[in-house]
Order: structure tokens, then C-alpha cells, then sequence
């Protein structure tokens, strides 16, 4: 190899490492913003699933002194409360499908007990426990603030999904330790 040809291949060698190291810096800045949109409503729907667990706690437990509720639902109430108040909910959860499967089945026990819940009526006693009443007004409102999250979330884990399958995110991805998300909420 000549001097000059030598010196060309260096040259070409510098230009593509170059171009690399931008689209995998470029890559790896998409990769985090994307990430960090999925994990924003992440936050947002484990917020508003606490806030709604708080209230429907002391629903539940304002029903039961007041009387007129089945004993095994109470108990099915509680249960599905505690199950979905120990779920952890840091955005650490979203590389865990088994951990992201739970979540949603468990929360959606919940919102089924809830509107279960919100939806008793007929016992006198049950029209005078005020955060039932607070319960009834707010699941609607809440599950328009979960329709919002899950939307945003599915928008950044689709962006996301498709930056980690192309070159070079998936190799910035695999550098990483970035997972797929899962697709859905």
C-alpha cells in the first residue's frame, strides 16, 4: 500500500467512525428522549392508580361501617386493593413483561371491583358515605386521565419500539441494555 493510499483509507476510516459516533450519539439521544416520554406517562397512569386506590380505600371502608355491602365482596375489595397497592410501580417495571402483565391484570381487577363499588346502591346507609359518593363523581374522570396516559405511553413505546429495531438504535439499544417496551397499557 502506498503512502497515498495509506493516508485515503485512514481518511475514509475517520469519516465513517465519525459519522458513527454522530448517529450513535443522535441514536442514542432518540433512544433516551423516547424512553423517557413511555416512562413521563408511565408515571402518570401509577399516579393516578394511587390517588384512585387512596379514595377507593376509604370508600370501601366507609361502606362497611355503614353496612349494606356483602361481607365477600368487602373481603374481594380488600384483596384486590392490596394486590394492586403492592405492585411496584417505578419505570424500572417497564423491562419486566411478567411485572408489566401483573399491573394491568391487577389493576384492571381493581377498576372492575370499583365500578362494582361506585355502582351500589340501594341500602340508605351506603347514600350517606360521603367518599363513595367522591368515588362515584371521579372514577369517570379518572379513567379519561388513564385513556390520556396509556395513549401517550403508546405513542412513545411505538417511536421507541421502531428507533431499538433499526440501525444504529438497536445497536445503541443492545450497548445500553435498552429493552423494547411493551406495547401496551
Amino acid at each position: 500500500m502506498t503512502f497515498r493510499s495509506t493516508h485515503a483509507a485512514i481518511a475514509v476510516l475517520a469519516v465513517v467512525l465519525a459519522g458513527a459516533g454522530v448517529a450513535g450519539t443522535i441514536s442514542f439521544n432518540a433512544l433516551s428522549e423516547a424512553r423517557a416520554g413511555g416512562a413521563d406517562a408511565w408515571r402518570d397512569l401509577t399516579r393516578i392508580h394511587a390517588e384512585r386506590a387512596r379514595l377507593a380505600s376509604t370508600a370501601l371502608e366507609g361502606a362497611a361501617r355503614a353496612g349494606g355491602l356483602d361481607p365477600a365482596f368487602i373481603d374481594q375489595a380488600r384483596t384486590s386493593l392490596v394486590r394492586a397497592s403492592a405492585l411496584p410501580t417505578n419505570s424500572g417495571v417497564l423491562d419486566d413483561p411478567e411485572a408489566v402483565d401483573n399491573y394491568k391484570r391487577y389493576q384492571g381487577e381493581l377498576t372492575g371491583v370499583l365500578y362494582r363499588l361506585a355502582g351500589t346502591r340501594g341500602a340508605p346507609e351506603l347514600e350517606t358515605v360521603s367518599s363513595l359518593k367522591e368515588l362515584r363523581g371521579k372514577l369517570p374522570q379518572d379513567e379519561l386521565a388513564l385513556a390520556d396516559a396509556r395513549s401517550r405511553y403508546g405513542k412513545s413505546a411505538e417511536g421507541y419500539n421502531a428507533l431499538v429495531g433499526t440501525f444504529p438504535g438497536a445497536a445503541v439499544a443492545a450497548v445500553t441494555g435498552y429493552r423494547p417496551l411493551p406495547a401496551g397499557l
